[in-house]
């Protein structure tokens, strides 16, 4: 298994770093630290600063990284180190890409809903064009995880790629949610009893099966599953039942919605970062990034 790790030496990075550390990976596990020091700009001139300052930030990094890449090493994996500049959202998925990683995990600053949409967000923008699993670490612990599935292929195949990740997430107990949206225009920050429209019976229906039926492969897979659906606004039924469950993780699929379509049509995966309190992994695609020989004969057919 291949992990890429953002780390630009603040603390939320180091929180990132320490969770990868308490979980148990997979023998063989890779680790990638890579610091990012982002372009300052002089924006009375719209340049970038001198590359004396950048160097500064280049060396300073590159101790923080060393010391996280030691305790990283302590606990049995192996770690790799490098430092870019440039921005840290479109370097980490390039390098995921180029690698095959199979989960990137970054640290969350805490910004907030207003502050993220003037000022952008890696993590977001991460978990909307990473072409891997993203995971968005708020505390160092995992101890009660919230799967929300809604019937997609993406979020169907969230157990398996749980369970490829070995032991990393085991022994949690799991509450599954699937939520039955409700037919009317809610705005995402107001609170999760504010949910107004209709749901049809036979809606709610088929999201009880769709949890209980996730729940089940759970427990065919080594976890303690419960199943529980509910109607609303899908983003705030999550966040609100993550409360509920006292959740520390948040798992949940994304369906890639390009920028302009999410504008109009929103995203549960963008809405949930946004909002939840806890850690957040956002199950990009049907399973873990593409092996390079699966990346070989997917070349091959493409030129045949």
């Amino acid at each position: 298994m291949r992990i890429l790790i953002g780390v630009d030496g603040s603390r939320a990075a180091d929180v990132a770093c320490e969770f990868v550390e308490r979980r148990t990976w997979p023998a063989g596990t890779r680790v990638c630290l890579m610091g990012v020091v982002e372009p300052l700009v002089d924006w009375t001139g719209m340049v970038p600063a001198s590359r004396g300052t950048q160097g500064v930030d280049h060396a300073a990094l590159e101790l923080v990284l060393e010391e996280r890449a030691e305790a990283l090493r302590r606990h049995g994996l192996s770690v790799e180190t490098f430092v870019e500049v440039g921005h840290a959202a479109d370097l980490l998925i390039d390098r995921a890409t180029e690698t095959f990683t199979d989960l990137i995990v970054v640290g969350s600053r805490g910004l907030g809903p207003v502050a993220r949409i003037v000022l952008g967000s890696v993590s977001t923008h991460l978990a909307d064009h990473a072409r891997c699993p993203v995971l968005v670490v708020r505390s160092p612990e995992a101890t009660r995880m919230l799967l929300a599935t809604d019937g997609t292929r993406s979020s169907l195949g969230i157990p398996h790629v749980l369970a490829a990740w070995g032991n990393a997430f085991r022994g949690l107990p799991v509450e599954v949610l699937s939520v039955a949206p409700r037919y009317a225009f809610v705005t995402p920050w107001a609170s999760a009893g504010d949910d107004e429209g209709a749901t049809e019976p036979a809606e709610l229906s088929l999201h009880e099966g769709i949890a209980n039926e996730v729940a089940d492969e759970m427990m065919e897979l080594g976890w303690h599953a419960a199943a529980v659906a509910r109607a609303g606004d899908p983003a705030r039924q999550i966040v609100s039942t993550g409360v509920d469950w006292r959740a520390d993780l948040i798992v949940t699929g994304s369906r890639g919605l390009g920028t302009l379509r999410r504008m109009v049509e929103g995203s549960v995966a963008h809405d949930v970062l946004l909002h939840a309190r806890s850690s957040v992994l956002v199950m990009r695609g049907l399973v873990p990034a593409l092996r390079p020989q699966t990346a070989s004969v997917l070349s091959g057919l493409a030129r045949a």
